[in-house]
C-alpha cells in the first residue's frame, strides 16, 4: 500500500511517500521559495572568458548564468557546451544548478531536458535510453524499440523507472505531450526577445508526484483544495493517469497526524537517529559535506565483539540510506563506521552499501571502506535540503548552530489553529506574530499577545472561553 501525502499551508509545502504506513521519502519547501532549476531561458552572451572556458549569459536574473564552453571548466568532459559563442549571441539555455552565494546559476545549452512521469525528452540529441533501475532485459529492449519510433529532428528520449509499469497508451500520450511542449518552447524562443523566461518547471507538489507516482501508487492525498485543483488540472492536461489517484483530504486533524507520521516528522528535527539494536548514528551538516558517525551506544556485547560491531554497522547502513532519502541529502556524504578487523565483514558491508546506492532514485555512488573505516557517498545534489528548509542559522551563536526556521514554527502554529474549533490567543515573539498575521484570513478571530525577549520557538496558544 503506497501513498503520496502532500500538505500545503501558507508557510510550508511538505510531501511524503509512505509504503505500508512507513515514511521512506520526505520533501519540504518554504512557501514562496520558487526553484529555477530546470527552467529554460533565452539568454544573451554577455561576456566570454577563454581562460575559464566559459561564457556568462544574461538570462534576465540578478546574476549572469555560467555556461561551460570547454572541458577545462568541467570535471565531466561530457557536460560542456562546445558551441562557438560570441558576445551578443542569443542562446537557449536550461538551468542545471541554482545560484549559490555570489555565484550565478549554472547553465547548459546541450541536451536540454523536459521530464515527464514516464519519459524524459532530450532536445538536441537523438539518444534513446532506459533507466538503469529497470533491470528486466526484455522490458528494456521493448521500451527502447518503442521510443525509437518517435526519435526525430534532434529529439531523443529516456524511459524513466516508472515506465516499466505503464501501458503503451500512457507512454505514447506523454510522448505526444512532451513533443507539443517542445514545439511550444521552440516557437517562444523564435518569437520572444532575449533575455526572457521560455519555460518554467512545475513547483514542488507536481515535481514530487512526477518523481514518485507509478502504478504501485494507490493514492495521492492532498490537504489544500487550491493545490489539489491545480495538480488535477495539470495532470489532466498532460493526460497523466496520476490524476485518477488524487484525493482531497477533509479530515479534522493535520494530515500527517492522521496518517501517524507525526513521530517521523519530529525525528527529522533531531540529528541523532536511534537504531533498533541500541546503536545510533549522528548526522551533521557542514559547509562542504554531510558527516554521519556510527556509534555502538548501549549495545550489549555478547560473545564475539567483531560480529557485534558488524551487526551495528549493517543496521546503520540501511538506516543511513533511509535518512539520506528522508532528509533529501546530496553532494558528498562521509560515513564513519565502527572499525572492523574482519576483511570478509568489510566486503559484505561494502556490497550492502553498493546495492542500497543502486536502488536510490537519485544517482548515488559509494567508495570502498578506507583504512580508517570511512565511506564516501556521492549523491546528486539538490539546491536545498531538509536542513535548509526547516532550520536557520542561529544569530546568537554567530551562525555556528541551527534553530527551527520561522516558516517551520509558523507552520506548526497555523495547523494547530486551523484544526481547532476554539477561540485562541497566541502568545509569541514579535517576529512570529507578524508572520502569522500576514497569512491568516482577515476574518480570523485569533488574538495576539507579545512575549517580550523570547526565543523564536517559545510560544503558546491560550484557549479563550
Amino acid at each position: 500500500m503506497t501513498k503520496l501525502i502532500i500538505s500545503s499551508n501558507p508557510f510550508l509545502v511538505r510531501a511524503a511517500k509512505t509504503v505500508y504506513g512507513a515514511m521512506n521519502v520526505f520533501n519540504v519547501r518554504r512557501k514562496g521559495d520558487s526553484s529555477i532549476t530546470g527552467n529554460i531561458y533565452k539568454g544573451i552572451v554577455d561576456s566570454i572568458n577563454p581562460s575559464l572556458g566559459a561564457a556568462f549569459v544574461n538570462i534576465g536574473l540578478e546574476k549572469n548564468g555560467f555556461l561551460c564552453t570547454s572541458k577545462h571548466c568541467s570535471e565531466n568532459v561530457n557536460v560542456y557546451d562546445s558551441g562557438d559563442y560570441r558576445v551578443g549571441d542569443n542562446v537557449l539555455v536550461q538551468v542545471s544548478k541554482p545560484p549559490i552565494s555570489r555565484k550565478g546559476p549554472k547553465l547548459t545549452s546541450n541536451n536540454i531536458t523536459l521530464p515527464g512521469n514516464y519519459i524524459v525528452l532530450i532536445k538536441g540529441s537523438n539518444i534513446v535510453g532506459v533507466s538503469k533501475h529497470i533491470e528486466d532485459l526484455e522490458k528494456r529492449e521493448y521500451l527502447k524499440r518503442f521510443l525509437e519510433k518517435y526519435t526525430k529532428n534532434n529529439i531523443g528520449f529516456i524511459a524513466r523507472t516508472a515506465s516499466q509499469f505503464a501501458d503503451a497508451e500512457s507512454i505514447e500520450s506523454e510522448i505526444k505531450y512532451l513533443i507539443d511542449l517542445n514545439d511550444e518552447i521552440e516557437k517562444k524562443a523564435y518569437n520572444l526577445d532575449a533575455p526572457c523566461l521560455i519555460y518554467e518547471e512545475p513547483q514542488m507538489p507536481i515535481k514530487f508526484i512526477r518523481e514518485y507516482c507509478d502504478d504501485l501508487t494507490d493514492e495521492i492525498i492532498i490537504d489544500d483544495e487550491c493545490v489539489y485543483d491545480s495538480i488535477k488540472k495539470f495532470f489532466k492536461h498532460t493526460n497523466n493517469r496520476c490524476y485518477k489517484k488524487l484525493h482531497l483530504y477533509k479530515g479534522k486533524e493535520p494530515i500527517f497526524n492522521y496518517f501517524h507520521l507525526k513521530e517521523d516528522m519530529k525525528n527529522l528535527l533531531d540529528n541523532v537517529v536511534r537504531l533498533k539494536n541500541r546503536g545510533y548514528i549522528v548526522i551533521e551538516k557542514t559547509e562542504a559535506l554531510f558527516s554521519i558517525d556510527v556509534n555502538s551506544g548501549s549495545y550489549n556485547y555478547q560473545g564475539n565483539s567483531e560480529d557485534a560491531i558488524f551487526e551495528i554497522n549493517k543496521e546503520a547502513a540501511y538506516e543511513i540510506f533511509r535518512q539520506i532519502a528522508l532528509r533529501d541529502m546530496g553532494g558528498i556524504i562521509v560515513v564513519d563506521f565502527i572499525d572492523m578487523a574482519d576483511e570478509q565483514n568489510k566486503a559484505v558491508l561494502e556490497n550492502i552499501l553498493v546495492e542500497l546506492a543502486k536502488n536510490d532514485k537519485k544517482n548515488s555512488t559509494v567508495s570502498g571502506i578506507s583504512g580508517l573505516g570511512l565511506v564516501e557517498i556521492s549523491r546528486r545534489k539538490n539546491e536545498r535540503d531538509i536542513f535548509d528548509e526547516m532550520f536557520d542559522h542561529c544569530e546568537t551563536c554567530f551562525n555556528s548552530g541551527m534553530v527551527k526556521s520561522i516558516a517551520l514554527i509558523c507552520s506548526d502554529i497555523y495547523e494547530k489553529i486551523k484544526y481547532s474549533d476554539d477561540r485562541m490567543r497566541l502568545h509569541a515573539g514579535n517576529v512570529i506574530l507578524e508572520n502569522i498575521k500576514k497569512k491568516l484570513d482577515k476574518e480570523s478571530d485569533l488574538e495576539y499577545q507579545v512575549i517580550e525577549n523570547c526565543g523564536l520557538e517559545k510560544y503558546y496558544l491560550e484557549v479563550l472561553k
